[in-house]
């Protein structure tokens, strides 16, 4: 009963996650004022953090969880591919890293406005995925 709520609570969350990166990127791009703010905060955060070195280590920490949430299905469940559950967390799990790597690597705030926080958005998203994949 537990897990099921949690597993409840997460997808509310991932589903708000994704709206607020769509709403951060298109107010963004609409807003005058959004657009100052989050021009300010990507060159605070790019003068205060080493930006590259944390979005390496990020990708790095998702696709090692990634690939231990394979492996932790596969041996506890024996055979995830007849698990209904299993087999599509672990896809979207695999899905949602891939998004996150491909996103990181291809935009940078020169071409898309709230890169950093879109970023922040899809890792929290990707790690709550293999939290429920580890937890379910």
């Amino acid at each position: 009963m537990l897990k099921k709520i949690f597993y409840w609570i997460s997808i509310i969350l991932q589903v708000l996650f994704v709206i607020a990166a769509y709403v951060i990127q298109y107010f963004s791009m609409k807003r005058m004022g959004m657009m100052r703010y989050v021009v300010f905060k990507n060159h605070e955060w790019e003068a205060q953090y080493p930006i590259t070195a944390l979005k390496y280590a990020a990708i790095i920490f998702l696709i090692i969880l990634c690939v231990a949430a394979i492996l932790y299905v596969k041996t506890k469940k024996g055979n995830y591919i007849k698990d209904k559950k299993a087999l599509p967390m672990l896809l979207a799990g695999i899905v949602l890293t891939l998004i996150f790597v491909l996103f990181t690597l291809i935009f940078s705030t020169g071409n898309y406005r709230s890169y950093y926080f879109t970023s922040l958005i899809l890792a929290i998203i990707t790690l709550i995925q293999h939290i429920k994949i580890l937890l379910i």
